[in-house]
């Protein structure tokens, strides 16, 4: 009978440990990849930055350029945390002597305008070594950034109705203010559409799709009449802001395009900015 040609426990134990620390510089290996890929495309966008700022954007080239670069950083950037956060952190930290995977940028303090909810970790009564009496020495205060998701609701305005004994007359309060007429928007959700689409340039197609993936059904004709609606509300303002801005004495304006989703292709929209200059007071130079 020929000898048997299983290895032995220990052996396997060894061989074991070699595959383990294999598996673990293999995953650095592809984490310090990772990262060196993330710092280049940030690196290149830097540059393409500063390129931006000093000779000016003379086409759309250079904004799209700096758009791609900035999609690629992200991509990158979250494939090296990625791979960061695969590995094991008692074994990697154990490796000594090896440069940090990936170097992150130093944290901030959370902003303090923010309101803070405290949540207390109710610690020990008693002494867990000899049962004695505990007196607090201090505390440790761990901030974590946190969001309420948005909330839809529904505000109910009831007007009751009185009359009179004596001669029948009916008393009610007025109906309440509405932005817009025989609407059922708030002003606070207007704001909210009108930001998106203006500021954010998110269509209202889509904003529709979001509010539809969260229960409410908003047809992008009824957004679409609303913001009309609140154009007309503020023409008045507008008109304001134009006299203002034109009365000035020096006047810098600036034209620039922007793709329009119009039906069937993509239209080019134009954006007017305008920069006036305030006259200093008598006695002062500009």
């Amino acid at each position: 009978m020929p000898p048997s040609s299983d290895p032995a426990p220990d052996d396997l134990t060894a061989l074991r440990a070699a595959q383990a620390a294999e598996q673990l510089a293999r995953r650095e290996a592809e984490a310090r990849a990772s990262g060196a890929e993330a710092m280049v495309a940030h690196l290149k966008l830097l540059i393409a930055k500063l390129r931006h700022e000093q000779f000016g954007a003379s086409s759309e080239r250079g904004s799209k350029l700096l758009d791609q670069l900035e999609l690629q950083l992200e991509e990158l950037e979250a494939a090296a945390a990625e791979d960061g956060a695969a590995l094991d952190p008692d074994a990697a930290g154990a490796r000594a002597g090896r440069s940090p995977i990936r170097r992150k940028p130093v944290r901030g303090p959370l902003p303090a305008h923010l309101p803070r909810e405290r949540v207390v970790v109710t610690g020990p009564v008693v002494c867990r070594c000899c049962n004695g009496k505990l007196s607090k020495l201090g505390e440790d205060v761990t901030e974590t950034l946190e969001v309420v998701p948005r909330q839809w609701k529904v505000i109910q305005t009831v007007r009751e109705k009185f009359t009179c004994r004596a001669c029948e007359t009916i008393s009610q309060a007025p109906a309440p203010f509405h932005p817009i007429a025989r609407g059922r928007a708030g002003p606070e959700l207007l704001a909210m559409i009108l930001e998106a689409k203006f500021r954010q340039h998110l269509p209202l197609n889509r904003q529709s799709e979001t509010f539809a993936r969260e229960g409410i059904e908003l047809d992008t004709s009824t957004l679409a009449d609303w913001v009309g609606a609140c154009a007309a509300n503020l023409s008045p303002l507008v008109a304001l802001i134009r006299l203002h801005v034109m009365a000035a004495e020096r006047l810098h304006g600036d034209d620039t395009t922007v793709p329009v989703l119009a039906k069937g292709k993509t239209s080019t929209g134009r954006l007017w900015t305008y920069l006036w200059t305030v006259p200093a007071p008598q006695g002062h130079s500009c």
